[in-house]
């Protein structure tokens, strides 16, 4: 099979796997949607505690079954069955765990606070129009980035659902998606039965760890496989600089590495800046290692600049109206999000001391990588000392045979021309050959070692009070640490099988398998403490402010949300219509584009204009666009009030809320302004 073909079959399935996550989601959320759950109570964990454990022992059953059956029948239906719990499996896990939590609301996690609120707003903008708009401002470059939140709105509009409903359903099922395009990538890589394993495992951690943000997640399930894919790059660079007529071209694994690096870019600039560190390094690397070859080093160093390419070119899509904005000498702010200092990314992520299977599983992990990796010979010695055991035990023959049962187990490669890339599933122990296993340590193990010292320099960069968001990177820690937690126990059960006497063996297997699989479910069932105070905020998340939005639809007749600038007490109005706002929620959701403290500057100025024709011509010739609509809060009969977060900024307490205040008079001019009351507001809209 040509390179081509191959990449065409792969992003084939890739696009399969998306498509089956994306129908078991949403069928699995409308089935949740139907049990109408009373809430609050109890009944939604005991319900996901069955499920988990209902799936834990269908895929441990068919895991099993997989090895058993390729003895007689080959891949055939064993192959497929693997490939639909690959992408099925993580797929219910994650959207059953999420649905069952999120039971009674139609919000995500945290409702309409905080970071939810920005990142529902952007979804309603892009429902309302494809353009590449700030979620906010109407006359300032974009900076965050949009991709996930424009499909999202896109996809809303396609549905004809309003983006603010639609935001909990995508969310999930794009935590579901994650697990699944997850294992599919894996099968690539390692044993299908091990490549299932790494799936569920990732939707398990996905939920744990990162289901707040799931447009990160979405990118960080694929970033170990980006990171081997590299470590398989250039080897395969280095085997053709030697013989240019041999081996397989690196093409396919360039373009592959640089569309992750630009699609990240375009999704989430955090995640897109640690994968690119991680790939440079590991091109580094491999580039010291060959530094006496000057055509590898070339090689090596033309992939790099080929893949760098690739990604900013793709990265242009989003950033070039900022860079535009920027180099025509527009005026900015510095961004004040990296002065987030949260208590959680005041100490180093160590889930392996967690007292729990996950931490055990982390931990397992951190023993095999280390042992994997450093010193080399661990995993020779380990091996003879297991053959030795199990021969002074009284199973000499048997245990000289089983000890590296590995090497004619699992991986195989493809009939159709796949190289050791591709591999299946087959009898025996679903663990990666010596020298993938060495490499999949060493990429595991160089993500742990690459967030840790993001740790460190965002701890020195303290100094200057501010950081580099480095609990962004937990999820980071933890899947790795878990995927080498998952080798790391499967070679520990082979070594406790291997090493027992013959006719004790198949009692220690099933030791092995029912501990596997209570600690599985333990695993599976778990809740974080965020994420069920999370739901809890979703479910306590006031109603639309109905009567604000009919006000502005009634005294703006004939324009569209999208046309009006909003000033407004009630942020909540940019979630359910795409308003574009004289002043974001808070600085940190802002646009360095924007100004935020030149336009809370403005407000201020306003606050003590007492003409109302001054006060209209102010909003007219400020510098930014002012505002078509006005809604403040009434206090009292002389005082209506804007409130306004000032960033504070690196502190615990990290936003204050500065209260304007406005007058009636200031608006009692109805050529001007047309001032309707509305309960305990008003609002004010510019003749």
């Amino acid at each position: 099979m040509s390179e081509a073909r191959l990449l065409l079959r792969r992003g084939s399935e890739l696009v399969a796997g998306l498509v089956v996550a994306a129908l078991v989601g949403a069928l699995t959320l409308t089935a949740i949607d139907a049990l109408s759950l009373p809430e609050p109570s109890w009944l939604p964990e005991a319900l996901g505690a069955t499920v988990a454990a209902g799936l834990v022992a269908l895929a441990g059953w068919l895991l099993l079954r997989g090895g058993r059956r390729g003895r007689d029948s080959g891949r055939g239906t064993g192959e497929r069955a693997l490939w639909f719990l690959g992408t099925a499996g993580p797929a219910f896990l994650a959207s059953s765990h999420l649905g069952l939590l999120l039971g009674g609301t139609p919000h995500y996690l945290f409702g309409l606070g905080g970071d939810q609120l920005n990142r529902v707003a952007y979804v309603t903008r892009f429902a309302d129009s494809p353009a590449l708009n700030d979620p906010f401002y109407a006359d300032a470059a974009p900076f965050y980035p949009p991709q996930w939140f424009w499909v999202g709105g896109r996809l809303a509009a396609l549905a004809g659902v309003e983006a603010w409903e639609f935001y909990k359903p995508y969310a999930i099922v794009t935590m579901a998606i994650a697990g699944a395009i997850a294992f599919v990538a894996w099968r690539w890589l390692v044993p299908t039965r091990l490549a299932v394993l790494f799936g569920l495992v990732t939707a398990v951690v996905g939920g744990h760890t990162n289901a707040y943000e799931p447009y990160s997640w979405i990118l960080i399930c694929l970033l170990p496989q980006v990171v081997v894919a590299t470590f398989l790059l250039c080897a395969r660079a280095a085997a053709r600089s030697r013989d240019p007529g041999g081996g397989r071209p690196t093409w396919p694994l360039v373009v592959t590495i640089g569309v992750y690096l630009g699609w990240a870019a375009l999704a989430y600039t955090l995640i897109a800046g640690v994968a690119a560190l991680l790939v440079a390094l590991v091109v580094v690397v491999q580039t010291w290692r060959h530094r006496a070859d000057r055509r590898v080093v070339a090689r090596l160093i033309a992939h790099l600049a080929a893949m760098a390419v690739i990604s900013v070119v793709l990265a242009l899509v989003s950033w070039h109206r900022y860079l535009l904005a920027v180099l025509s000498g527009a005026e900015t702010e510095a961004s004040v999000a990296n002065d987030f200092a949260p208590e959680i990314g005041s100490r180093w992520p160590l889930p392996m001391f967690e007292v729990s299977a996950a931490g055990l599983l982390c931990l397992i992990g951190v023993a095999w990588v280390v042992a994997t990796v450093w010193p080399s010979g661990v995993g020779r010695l380990t091996g003879r000392a297991s053959a030795s055991l199990g021969a002074r035990i009284g199973d000499r023959e048997a245990d000289s045979h089983d000890v590296d049962d590995h090497s004619v187990g699992d991986h195989n490669n493809d009939d159709e021309g796949d190289d050791d890339e591709a591999t299946h599933s087959r009898p025996g122990w679903p663990l990666p050959a010596p020298d993938r296993g060495l490499v999949l340590a060493q990429a595991l193990g160089l993500m742990v070692v690459t967030a840790f010292g993001w740790y460190a320099l965002s701890g020195l960069r303290a100094v200057t009070g501010s950081t580099l968001l480095p609990f962004r990177l937990i999820p980071v820690v933890t899947l790795a640490l878990a995927l080498a937690g998952v080798i790391g126990s499967l070679a520990l059960a082979r070594w406790a099988v291997t090493t027992s006497p013959a006719h004790s063996r198949g009692r220690v297997a099933a030791v092995a398998v029912v501990v596997a699989g209570l600690a599985a479910i333990q695993m599976v069932q778990h809740v974080s403490e965020e994420d069920s105070s999370f739901a809890a905020a979703a479910r306590e998340t006031p109603s639309a402010p109905t009567e604000v939005l009919e006000a502005i639809d009634e005294m703006t007749p004939g324009r569209e949300p999208s046309d009006l600038v909003v000033l407004t007490s009630v942020p909540t109005v940019y979630a359910y219509r795409p308003y574009f706002t004289f002043q974001a929620p808070a600085q940190a959701y802002a646009t360095p584009a924007g100004r935020y403290t030149a336009r809370t500057d403005e407000i201020r100025e306003w606050a003590s204009i007492a003409s109302p024709r001054e006060l209209a011509d102010a909003m007219d010739s400020g510098p930014f666009r002012g505002p078509d609509v006005m809604v403040f809060d009434r206090d009292g009969s002389r005082n209506w009030v804007v409130p306004v977060a000032i960033n504070k900024m690196p502190l615990s307490r990290n936003n204050s809320r500065e209260k304007i205040r406005f007058h009636p008079e200031q608006f009692a001019d109805p050529e001007l302004f047309d001032v309707r009351e509305v309960d305990s507001r008003v609002v004010i809209v510019r003749r």
